[in-house]
């Protein structure tokens, strides 16, 4: 049986490689994957698929690497490569941008935007695309509060940085779209590491708080930051690409909204107390208002001794429900469900601990 061609950006991305094992593992037909890699990354990439290869045996040989740059028109692939993909690639993967609460606006929008735009140029340069699949983020809803719908996306809401501005006007390029690119769109909530190992490879957002708790002396009582009231959502990586690639395989899905996110989230003063019981830390002691501790975190010393910055701060404390009916709804038949935070925050804990270099 001939092999489909599926296009994915962002690797060899944590969560890129992540999904492809995934997608292997639910292959209906065999799958040619072609990964547009910067060219620094190059070794980096073929090293992961070389790993990805052990794993699934019968990965070998049907991947290729496509030295080329989201930035750039025609994602900068040569002229001959590039009639290739049009020609075989089927599925185009859309995972590649900047997720940095402190990117610079125009670095941000060259990559979540810009880049955006000349992967659906390509999709729709694509004789025989099947299906686009597009991976945003819940933060498209900014400083929006309340109930946050999965088919809900402009409601004139501000933003808290330029990460989440420049990741609303990609996605509304997206549906801009739609009509002409079969597309899929997956709103992940805060990415953490596995469920069960803890394995990551970046410690920011929550962990920026472990890291804070590590340093500090076990017996020192800690405060905190606000009433505690607003809910984290926080997903493990396992259930996110597990949900990405079973609802890539489910009918019904073209032109939905799917947001990736825990039906049941903790607030964040519980998530505190759990970190506190887990590190067997003495209990929080009372609460500071957020306001000073934004004025402290406005210093660039404290915040640089503390490690936890005004921008992470701002997921801490905003209120806001993400909906996942429909995303319940699709998966229901598959069993996949989001964790529960309390079962696998030690896990967390555990490995962040053993792997310092994730900070």
């Amino acid at each position: 049986m001939a092999s489909r061609g599926v296009f994915v950006t962002g690797f060899p991305g944590f969560i890129a490689g992540r999904l492809v094992s995934e997608l292997l593992k639910r292959e209906d037909q065999p799958n040619h994957y072609y990964f547009l890699v910067l060219v620094d990354f190059s070794e980096r990439a073929r090293t992961q698929c070389r790993t990805l290869e052990q794993v699934h045996p019968e990965f070998e040989g049907r991947w290729s690497l496509v030295e080329g740059d989201i930035r750039l028109p025609n994602l900068g692939i040569e002229s001959d490569k590039l009639k290739v993909l049009r020609e075989e690639v089927r599925d185009v993967w859309h995972l590649a941008a900047v997720y940095d609460l402190r990117v610079k606006l125009e670095l941000a929008h060259v990559i979540n935007v810009e880049g955006t735009l000349h992967v659906l140029e390509f999709c729709e340069s694509v004789q025989n695309l099947e299906r686009h699949y597009y991976i945003s983020t819940c933060y498209v809803a900014g400083d929006r509060g309340g109930r946050v719908l999965e088919d809900e996306l402009d409601s004139g809401q501000g933003f808290k940085n330029n990460y989440e501005s420049t990741k609303f006007w990609a996605e509304r390029l997206v549906w801009n779209r739609m009509q002409r690119i079969p597309t899929t769109v997956f709103r992940p909530a805060i990415v953490v590491g596995d469920s069960a190992t803890g394995e990551t490879v970046k410690g920011d957002g929550p962990y920026s708080i472990f890291r804070l708790l590590f340093r500090l002396p076990r017996w020192l009582p800690v405060l905190h930051v606000g009433e505690g009231r607003a809910t984290v959502n926080v997903v493990p990586v396992n259930f996110l690409v597990e949900a990405m690639a079973e609802l890539a395989r489910t009918e019904g899905t073209e032109g939905k909204v799917f947001q990736l996110a825990d039906p049941f989230p903790y607030r964040s003063g519980e998530i505190l107390e759990m970190t506190i019981e887990a590190l067997e830390r003495a209990p929080a002691v009372g609460h500071l208002p957020e306001q000073i501790v934004r004025r402290f975190l406005g210093v660039p010393r404290i915040e640089g001794l503390v490690g936890v910055s005004n921008q992470t701060l701002e997921y801490f404390n905003h209120e806001v429900d993400f909906d996942v009916s429909q995303t319940q709804a699709y998966l229901k038949e598959s069993g996949i469900t989001c964790p529960d935070l309390k079962d696998y925050l030690p896990v967390l804990l555990d490995y962040a601990h053993r792997h310092p270099e994730i900070f």
